[in-house]
């Protein structure tokens, strides 16, 4: 299939595709009210000025490399504190049911 495109399987490239589609049917559509408007005599409505392109053009047009930000340092140390709190209160159940675990084989040996 020499014709085809390689994008035609990525859903994002045809919906672009026909985002595009929709714009230009838009424009012309625009373009041919204000004419018959110019045509009629009526004064233009304040309304009527050229659109922006839509966001997602400007950002296509935009830089493509997004680089991650890091977190902020705030944020670990808060995930470290949670992480450290959570670790005492596992290492103290754990003491609690070995003590318990011992408490009864004890219990039962001196019988």
């Amino acid at each position: 299939m020499p014709w085809s495109r390689p994008n035609d399987s990525d859903p994002l490239e045809i919906k672009r595709r026909k985002l595009q589609e929709q714009e230009r049917l838009l424009a012309e559509q625009m373009s041919r009210l204000t004419e018959e408007l110019h045509k009629s005599g009526e004064p233009l409505p304040e309304e009527i000025r050229p659109s922006e392109p839509p966001v997602w053009r400007l950002e296509e047009d935009g830089a493509h490399s997004r680089v991650a930000e890091p977190a902020p340092r705030r944020n670990l140390a808060r995930q470290r504190q949670r992480d450290k709190i959570l670790f005492f209160v596992l290492v103290a159940i754990l003491l609690i049911v070995l003590g318990l675990f011992i408490w009864s084989i004890s219990a039962h040996h001196a019988e």
